[in-house]
């Protein structure tokens, strides 16, 4: 709890004033992160920041790795949305490769009635080599998620290469800019201003207000874009 505790400092001595917790949904865990457990530790989170006078709002959500019984299980109710009550879910896709029926998978859940964002495209090695899949999610009307980190090369230049890319299209492709937090040094919130700073530079300040802002924010309240 200290170090949660001293993250949400960190976030709100930033600016943030509202962060979505996102653990990973793996389909391997022992213990997955049900909707109900994540509320019940967000809940938890929520009455340790207000005591200590934090002021940061923490709203559940969910990092999902894509399956096929994703769009089964969200129908379901055992996997938790952007915002918990939202449409929208975080989805990722292995580093390395991307599975032959991913696409297949991401029209069973716009399908189901869900809306997709997609988890840090500028770190997938497939993603670094060929932006052309990211115009197929794009179509299906998918949005794109960047991290702090892969904006300030943190995860090496082909990742930093392929998220400025990705910025490039901030016109047609629906982007976020997310902090990625993991800690508090490595992968720290305190990384997000400059990662603005930075996406600021190519695309200027107004698109970046809603990539971090206004475009999150309706994601988590369901609100279209």
């Amino acid at each position: 709890m200290g170090e949660a505790l001293a993250m949400a400092q960190q976030a709100a001595a930033q600016g943030t004033d509202t962060l979505v917790a996102t653990p990973h949904r793996g389909w391997s865990l022992r213990i997955p992160p049900t909707p109900d457990i994540i509320r019940q530790r967000v809940a938890l989170l929520q009455t340790e920041l207000d005591w200590a006078r934090i002021p940061l709002k923490i709203i559940p959500g969910l990092e999902i790795k894509i399956g096929p019984k994703v769009a089964k299980d969200l129908l379901e109710g055992t996997l938790g949305t952007l915002g918990d009550e939202s449409r929208w879910v975080l989805v990722e896709m292995p580093f390395d490769h991307i599975p032959t029926d991913a696409l297949k998978q991401f029209r069973e859940i716009r399908d189901a009635g869900y809306e997709i964002l997609l988890a840090h495209p500028e770190r997938y090695s497939e993603i670094q080599k060929s932006r052309n899949y990211l115009q197929d999610c794009a179509d299906l009307g998918m949005a794109f998620q960047l991290t702090s980190g892969s904006l300030l090369g943190r995860f090496g230049s082909r990742a930093q290469i392929t998220a400025e890319s990705i910025l490039r299209r901030a016109d047609d492709w629906p982007l976020v800019i997310a902090s990625d937090a993991h800690d508090l040094r490595d992968r720290s919130a305190a990384l997000l201003r400059a990662a603005c700073d930075a996406a600021a530079v190519i695309v200027g300040d107004k698109l970046v207000q809603e990539m971090v802002d206004t475009r999150p924010r309706s994601m988590i309240s369901a609100k279209p874009l």
